[in-house]
Protein backbone atom coordinates (compact mmCIF):
# COMPACT_ATOMS: atom_id res chain seq x y z
CA UNK A 1 0.00 0.00 0.00
CA UNK A 2 0.99 3.39 -0.99
CA UNK A 3 -0.50 6.38 0.94
CA UNK A 4 -0.23 10.09 -0.51
CA UNK A 5 -0.60 13.10 2.26
CA UNK A 6 -1.87 16.45 0.91
CA UNK A 7 -3.66 14.52 -1.90
CA UNK A 8 -6.33 17.25 -2.39
CA UNK A 9 -3.25 19.72 -2.94
CA UNK A 10 -1.50 20.85 -6.08
CA UNK A 11 1.21 18.41 -5.82
CA UNK A 12 -0.28 15.51 -3.68
CA UNK A 13 -3.65 15.02 -6.28
CA UNK A 14 -0.89 15.29 -9.56
CA UNK A 15 1.03 12.44 -7.37
CA UNK A 16 -1.61 10.57 -6.84
CA UNK A 17 -2.67 10.68 -10.76
CA UNK A 18 0.66 9.46 -11.48
CA UNK A 19 0.78 6.37 -9.66
CA UNK A 20 -2.48 5.64 -10.85
CA UNK A 21 -0.84 6.13 -14.41
CA UNK A 22 2.02 4.01 -13.77
CA UNK A 23 0.27 1.65 -12.22
CA UNK A 24 -2.03 0.91 -14.44
CA UNK A 25 -5.51 1.22 -11.39
CA UNK A 26 -6.27 2.66 -8.13
CA UNK A 27 -5.40 -0.74 -6.51
CA UNK A 28 -3.01 -0.31 -3.18
CA UNK A 29 -3.24 3.78 -3.93
CA UNK A 30 -4.05 5.68 -0.70
CA UNK A 31 -5.02 9.36 0.22
CA UNK A 32 -4.66 10.84 3.84
CA UNK A 33 -6.57 13.83 3.74
CA UNK A 34 -7.34 17.25 6.64
CA UNK A 35 -10.85 16.66 5.13
CA UNK A 36 -12.39 13.88 3.51
CA UNK A 37 -15.19 15.79 2.18
CA UNK A 38 -13.47 17.06 -0.24
CA UNK A 39 -11.95 14.45 -1.43
CA UNK A 40 -15.05 12.91 -2.92
CA UNK A 41 -13.47 13.01 -6.32
CA UNK A 42 -10.39 10.75 -5.21
CA UNK A 43 -13.07 8.25 -3.68
CA UNK A 44 -14.60 7.61 -6.61
CA UNK A 45 -12.27 6.98 -8.90
CA UNK A 46 -11.34 3.64 -6.26
CA UNK A 47 -8.43 5.64 -4.07
CA UNK A 48 -8.67 4.62 -0.42
CA UNK A 49 -9.29 8.16 1.57
CA UNK A 50 -8.15 8.44 4.92
CA UNK A 51 -8.62 11.14 7.31
CA UNK A 52 -5.22 12.38 8.62
CA UNK A 53 -4.79 15.97 10.14
CA UNK A 54 -0.94 16.64 10.62
CA UNK A 55 -2.12 18.61 14.26
CA UNK A 56 -4.02 15.26 15.44
CA UNK A 57 -1.41 12.59 15.66
CA UNK A 58 -4.39 10.27 16.03
CA UNK A 59 -5.50 10.58 13.09
CA UNK A 60 -1.99 10.09 11.13
CA UNK A 61 -1.42 6.75 13.35
CA UNK A 62 -4.84 5.69 11.78
CA UNK A 63 -4.47 6.83 8.35
CA UNK A 64 -1.10 5.40 7.97
CA UNK A 65 -1.81 1.59 9.08
CA UNK A 66 -0.86 -0.83 6.92
CA UNK A 67 0.76 1.50 5.14
CA UNK A 68 4.18 0.21 3.44
CA UNK A 69 5.11 2.84 1.33
CA UNK A 70 4.24 6.92 2.66
CA UNK A 71 4.59 9.55 0.09
CA UNK A 72 4.67 12.60 3.16
CA UNK A 73 4.09 15.93 1.07
CA UNK A 74 5.45 18.65 3.07
CA UNK A 75 2.57 21.05 4.37
CA UNK A 76 2.37 24.99 4.50
CA UNK A 77 2.39 27.37 7.46
CA UNK A 78 4.99 29.07 9.58
CA UNK A 79 8.24 27.26 10.18
CA UNK A 80 8.04 25.87 13.92
CA UNK A 81 4.69 24.68 12.52
CA UNK A 82 5.37 22.89 9.63
CA UNK A 83 8.44 21.18 11.59
CA UNK A 84 6.05 19.81 14.53
CA UNK A 85 3.60 18.76 11.81
CA UNK A 86 6.46 16.84 9.64
CA UNK A 87 7.59 15.43 13.48
CA UNK A 88 4.09 13.85 13.92
CA UNK A 89 3.73 12.25 10.25
CA UNK A 90 6.92 10.46 11.02
CA UNK A 91 6.24 9.85 14.08
CA UNK A 92 3.21 8.08 13.35
CA UNK A 93 4.33 6.23 10.33
CA UNK A 94 6.90 4.73 12.84
CA UNK A 95 4.24 3.86 15.15
CA UNK A 96 2.23 2.23 12.26
CA UNK A 97 5.11 -0.10 10.84
CA UNK A 98 5.90 2.03 7.04
CA UNK A 99 8.67 0.71 5.72
CA UNK A 100 9.52 4.00 3.59
CA UNK A 101 8.90 7.58 3.66
CA UNK A 102 9.26 9.35 0.49
CA UNK A 103 9.34 13.49 1.40
CA UNK A 104 8.82 16.14 -0.40
CA UNK A 105 11.85 18.67 0.72
CA UNK A 106 13.39 21.31 -1.07
CA UNK A 107 16.68 22.14 -2.96
CA UNK A 108 18.30 24.75 -0.29
CA UNK A 109 18.31 22.40 3.31
CA UNK A 110 21.80 24.66 3.88
CA UNK A 111 22.88 25.74 7.27
CA UNK A 112 24.07 29.14 6.42
CA UNK A 113 21.04 29.62 4.20
CA UNK A 114 18.97 32.78 4.85
CA UNK A 115 15.55 30.79 3.99
CA UNK A 116 13.00 30.35 6.23
CA UNK A 117 12.07 26.83 4.31
CA UNK A 118 15.90 25.64 4.11
CA UNK A 119 15.70 25.63 8.21
CA UNK A 120 12.45 24.01 7.71
CA UNK A 121 13.51 20.95 5.23
CA UNK A 122 16.54 20.50 7.15
CA UNK A 123 14.95 19.89 10.28
CA UNK A 124 12.64 17.63 8.86
CA UNK A 125 15.36 15.43 7.27
CA UNK A 126 17.11 15.04 10.06
CA UNK A 127 14.09 13.63 12.08
CA UNK A 128 13.62 11.04 9.10
CA UNK A 129 17.34 10.59 10.04
CA UNK A 130 16.66 9.88 13.02
CA UNK A 131 13.59 7.65 13.09
CA UNK A 132 14.95 4.52 12.17
CA UNK A 133 12.76 4.52 8.98
CA UNK A 134 14.03 3.80 5.30
CA UNK A 135 13.68 7.35 3.78
CA UNK A 136 14.03 9.34 0.43
CA UNK A 137 14.52 12.67 0.38
CA UNK A 138 13.35 14.05 -3.09
CA UNK A 139 14.08 18.39 -3.05
CA UNK A 140 12.21 19.88 -5.53
CA UNK A 141 13.65 23.06 -6.85
CA UNK A 142 11.39 26.40 -7.41
CA UNK A 143 7.74 25.76 -8.56
CA UNK A 144 7.77 27.07 -12.49
CA UNK A 145 3.97 26.93 -11.38
CA UNK A 146 4.12 30.51 -9.89
CA UNK A 147 6.39 32.20 -12.41
CA UNK A 148 2.69 33.96 -13.49
CA UNK A 149 2.16 35.10 -10.32
CA UNK A 150 5.94 36.18 -9.36
CA UNK A 151 5.46 37.86 -12.48
CA UNK A 152 1.70 39.50 -12.53
CA UNK A 153 2.75 43.01 -11.84
CA UNK A 154 4.44 42.99 -15.35
CA UNK A 155 1.88 43.43 -17.13
CA UNK A 156 0.63 46.36 -16.04
CA UNK A 157 4.18 48.20 -15.19
CA UNK A 158 6.73 46.21 -17.56
CA UNK A 159 8.69 45.48 -14.64
CA UNK A 160 8.41 42.83 -11.82
CA UNK A 161 10.68 43.22 -8.91
CA UNK A 162 12.22 40.28 -6.78
CA UNK A 163 14.98 40.33 -3.91
CA UNK A 164 17.14 37.65 -6.01
CA UNK A 165 19.75 39.70 -7.09
CA UNK A 166 21.27 38.24 -9.85
CA UNK A 167 21.12 34.59 -8.44
CA UNK A 168 20.37 31.53 -10.33
CA UNK A 169 17.58 29.04 -9.95
CA UNK A 170 16.14 25.87 -12.25
CA UNK A 171 12.10 25.87 -12.80
CA UNK A 172 10.28 22.70 -12.72
CA UNK A 173 6.21 22.35 -12.98
CA UNK A 174 4.83 20.22 -10.32
CA UNK A 175 3.35 18.12 -12.83
CA UNK A 176 6.93 17.37 -13.92
CA UNK A 177 7.80 16.81 -10.24
CA UNK A 178 4.53 14.46 -9.34
CA UNK A 179 6.37 11.98 -12.25
CA UNK A 180 9.18 11.88 -10.52
CA UNK A 181 8.05 11.40 -7.10
CA UNK A 182 5.69 8.94 -8.20
CA UNK A 183 8.29 6.76 -10.17
CA UNK A 184 11.02 7.06 -6.74
CA UNK A 185 7.84 5.73 -4.91
CA UNK A 186 7.33 2.88 -7.44
CA UNK A 187 11.03 1.88 -7.83
CA UNK A 188 11.88 -1.80 -6.64
CA UNK A 189 14.84 -0.15 -5.08
CA UNK A 190 16.86 3.43 -5.34
CA UNK A 191 20.16 3.99 -4.52
CA UNK A 192 20.51 7.01 -2.18
CA UNK A 193 18.64 8.82 0.01
CA UNK A 194 18.62 11.87 -1.65
CA UNK A 195 17.39 13.00 -4.94
CA UNK A 196 17.61 16.85 -6.12
CA UNK A 197 15.26 17.06 -9.11
CA UNK A 198 16.65 20.73 -10.62
CA UNK A 199 15.84 21.58 -13.88
CA UNK A 200 17.91 21.13 -17.39
CA UNK A 201 19.49 24.27 -16.28
CA UNK A 202 19.85 27.54 -14.10
CA UNK A 203 18.69 30.89 -14.79
CA UNK A 204 18.88 34.01 -13.88
CA UNK A 205 15.43 36.57 -13.70
CA UNK A 206 17.10 38.57 -16.47
CA UNK A 207 17.11 35.32 -17.88
CA UNK A 208 13.31 34.54 -17.37
CA UNK A 209 12.38 38.06 -18.48
CA UNK A 210 13.62 37.53 -21.76
CA UNK A 211 11.89 33.77 -22.20
CA UNK A 212 8.41 35.23 -21.19
CA UNK A 213 8.79 38.13 -23.41
CA UNK A 214 9.77 35.94 -26.16
CA UNK A 215 6.52 34.07 -26.25
CA UNK A 216 4.19 36.93 -25.36
CA UNK A 217 5.67 39.27 -27.57
CA UNK A 218 5.83 41.81 -24.77
CA UNK A 219 9.11 43.68 -22.98
CA UNK A 220 9.46 42.57 -19.94
CA UNK A 221 12.23 43.77 -17.01
CA UNK A 222 13.01 41.97 -14.51
CA UNK A 223 14.57 44.69 -10.98
CA UNK A 224 16.01 43.38 -7.82
CA UNK A 225 14.35 45.00 -4.39
CA UNK A 226 15.69 44.08 -0.52
CA UNK A 227 13.88 41.48 0.77
CA UNK A 228 12.02 43.65 3.63
CA UNK A 229 10.57 45.93 0.79
CA UNK A 230 9.50 42.65 -1.15
CA UNK A 231 7.68 41.28 2.20
CA UNK A 232 6.31 44.43 2.60
CA UNK A 233 4.72 44.89 -0.56
CA UNK A 234 3.53 40.83 -0.24
CA UNK A 235 1.73 42.19 2.85
CA UNK A 236 0.41 45.14 1.37
CA UNK A 237 -1.74 42.76 -0.98
CA UNK A 238 -3.14 40.54 2.22
CA UNK A 239 -0.34 37.64 2.04
CA UNK A 240 0.01 36.71 5.69
CA UNK A 241 3.24 38.32 7.84
CA UNK A 242 4.82 34.56 8.03
CA UNK A 243 4.02 33.85 4.39
CA UNK A 244 5.52 37.06 3.15
CA UNK A 245 8.54 36.92 5.28
CA UNK A 246 9.10 32.94 3.90
CA UNK A 247 9.34 33.68 0.33
CA UNK A 248 10.93 36.39 0.69
CA UNK A 249 13.79 34.80 2.33
CA UNK A 250 13.55 32.52 -0.12
CA UNK A 251 14.66 34.92 -2.86
CA UNK A 252 17.46 36.25 -0.69
CA UNK A 253 18.53 32.29 -0.70
CA UNK A 254 18.48 32.72 -4.76
CA UNK A 255 20.29 35.71 -4.42
CA UNK A 256 23.30 34.35 -1.99
CA UNK A 257 23.57 31.31 -5.10
CA UNK A 258 21.50 28.49 -2.91
CA UNK A 259 19.46 27.40 -6.05
CA UNK A 260 22.34 27.23 -8.51
CA UNK A 261 23.07 23.74 -9.35
CA UNK A 262 21.76 20.76 -11.72
CA UNK A 263 21.42 17.51 -11.04
CA UNK A 264 20.59 14.67 -13.56
CA UNK A 265 18.42 12.56 -11.00
CA UNK A 266 15.37 13.89 -12.42
CA UNK A 267 15.81 11.51 -15.65
CA UNK A 268 17.65 8.56 -13.62
CA UNK A 269 13.91 8.68 -11.72
CA UNK A 270 11.61 9.34 -14.92
CA UNK A 271 13.77 8.45 -18.07
CA UNK A 272 13.91 11.60 -19.76
CA UNK A 273 14.73 15.27 -18.35
CA UNK A 274 12.67 17.63 -17.45
CA UNK A 275 11.70 20.30 -19.74
CA UNK A 276 13.81 23.70 -20.75
CA UNK A 277 12.55 27.29 -19.28
CA UNK A 278 11.46 27.98 -22.68
CA UNK A 279 8.26 24.96 -23.31
CA UNK A 280 7.58 26.22 -19.70
CA UNK A 281 7.08 29.65 -20.34
CA UNK A 282 4.97 28.68 -23.62
CA UNK A 283 2.99 26.56 -21.80
CA UNK A 284 2.02 29.19 -18.84
CA UNK A 285 2.54 32.25 -20.83
CA UNK A 286 1.93 31.50 -24.24
CA UNK A 287 -1.98 32.12 -23.73
CA UNK A 288 -1.26 35.99 -21.66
Amino acid sequence: MILVTGATGQLGRRIIDQLVARRGGTAGIAASVRDPARAGELAERGIDVRHGNFDQPDTLLTAFRGVDKLILVSTAGPGVVRIAQHQNAIDAARAAGVKHIFYTSFIDVAADSPAEYAAVHRASEAALAASGIAFTALRNPLYADFLPMTMAAAWSTGTFQLPAGGGRASFISRAELSEAIAAAALAPALARTVYELTGQATHDYQEVAAAVGKVTGRRVRYQTISEDAYAQSLESHGWPTWSARALASMYSAVAAGKFDRVRNDFALLVGHPPRPLACLAQELFGKH
